[in-house]
């Protein structure tokens, strides 16, 4: 028996077209999508302490669309702020969590245009506790005092493709509760993919008791090798709802089947979202004029792939049937971050380079996400790359 109760949230979705970060027309889309809600009062009690937590994976500038866009955090404190000065916005990247290393987050995301320009304050209490999650694969976890310290939770996120899950949206976002070098840790505790889509489902349900809205930020996206090195593409949305199983579903159907995503195929499997997508409140068939057909997302591998398997045929799994991490030498400066991130401490600098070693990589992928200079490449084998282009057929004459 499960000690977690699964938790549905109403599951409306909401999306307001919006063409570029021009502060006027994120306003105004920001407008719509609130009066679509029925206004945030109805969400956020008067005077209450709101947490935004928003999407600072590492420093990146806004113009590379990888984080969340300060335009859209301040269109949506400016709707809190009729109701309570008690706005903190935030995330936990994925380096060090501490004053220093964050406020450089800050600095180079814009976050400091919001508490320029408005009433909201960026998080400045770099402490954190354990929570009792009781979930399917994770009983305790860390979690930011930013989210204990709040009565109300706001996810605001960027629409991304990841190279370990192929898509980061409302769920994936709330990984970054986890303090800084903690998340290292995790990756370490749940190697497998349907294990991590596990962790990341049990995250959601613990914080669902405090975040009454998420947001997507899908004006202009992340394809190709996100969630930090891809290119940004133009999706031309602002999407919002109380539930971020339908949001995501919504999300990806800009781009691609909801189906293809590990995380979605285990919240699906734990009675989280259904295929047939009947308990969503969204207009499906006028949504498929917005669909982006160009959009270059990575194939991955399925979540089912290395759960329930003897360890020897895990392993051989874990060798040929994922991407495997090579450095590219001429473009790496040797700066340590993906030898200090590692989870399986298989990456060392030799000669001013960084040096994976295979046999221990558990391929999560986080050197790829905080290599600040895109240095961190995939390399596919013959079966890996017969078995997707498989799928991807399959996929097609399905009807999928």
């Amino acid at each position: 028996m499960d000690d977690q109760v699964q938790v549905v949230a109403p599951s409306k979705v909401y999306a307001q077209a919006c063409n570029d970060y021009q502060p006027d027309n994120v306003q105004r889309a920001m407008d719509a999508l609130v009066a679509n809600l029925g206004g945030l009062d109805a969400l956020v009690p008067a005077n209450s302490k709101v947490f935004i937590k928003v999407n600072l994976v590492r420093d990146m500038t806004p113009e590379k669309c990888g984080t969340t866009h300060p335009q859209v955090v301040i269109a949506l404190v400016k709707h809190l702020q009729r109701i309570t000065p008690n706005i903190v916005v935030g995330d936990s990247s994925g380096g060090l969590y501490t004053r220093g290393a964050m406020q450089a987050v800050y600095n180079k995301c814009k976050m400091t245009d919001i508490s320029a320009q408005t009433q909201a304050t960026l998080n400045q209490d770099f402490e954190f506790a354990t929570a009792e999650i009781n979930g399917q694969v994770c009983k305790t976890c860390e979690i930011i005092n930013a989210y204990h310290n709040a009565d109300v939770v706001i996810n605001v996120t960027k629409l991304k493709t990841h190279s370990f899950a192929g898509y980061t949206g409302a769920v994936k976002n709330l990984y970054g509760l986890i303090p800084g070098l903690v998340k290292v840790e995790m990756h370490s505790r749940y190697p497998d993919l349907g294990d991590f889509c596990h962790l990341l489902c049990d995250i959601e349900q613990y914080a669902s008791q405090k975040i009454v809205l998420h947001v997507i930020d899908a004006i202009i996206g992340m394809d190709g090798a996100g969630p930090t090195n891809g290119k940004p593409k133009f999706m031309g949305q602002l999407l919002a709802s109380q539930n971020p199983y339908a949001l995501d579903v919504v999300a990806v159907k800009l781009f691609g089947n909801p189906w293809d995503m590990p995380l979605l195929q285990v919240a699906n499997k734990r009675g989280l979202v259904s295929k047939d997508l009947a308990e969503i409140d969204f207009d499906f068939d006028s949504w498929q004029a917005n669909f982006v057909p160009d959009f270059d997302i990575q194939p991955v591998t399925s979540a089912d792939t290395f759960l329930n398997m003897p360890k020897w045929v895990k392993k051989l799994a874990k060798k040929y049937l994922t991407k495997k991490v090579k450095i590219h030498k001429p473009t790496c400066r040797g700066c340590g971050k993906c030898a200090t991130h590692c989870p399986a401490q298989a990456i060392q600098i030799v000669d001013g380079k960084a040096k994976i070693a295979q046999s221990k990589c558990i391929r999560c992928y986080c050197c790829q996400e905080l290599c600040p200079f895109d240095a961190v490449k995939f390399g596919k084998s013959l079966l890996y790359r017969f078995v997707h282009a498989f799928s991807r057929t399959k996929s097609k004459k399905s009807g999928k």
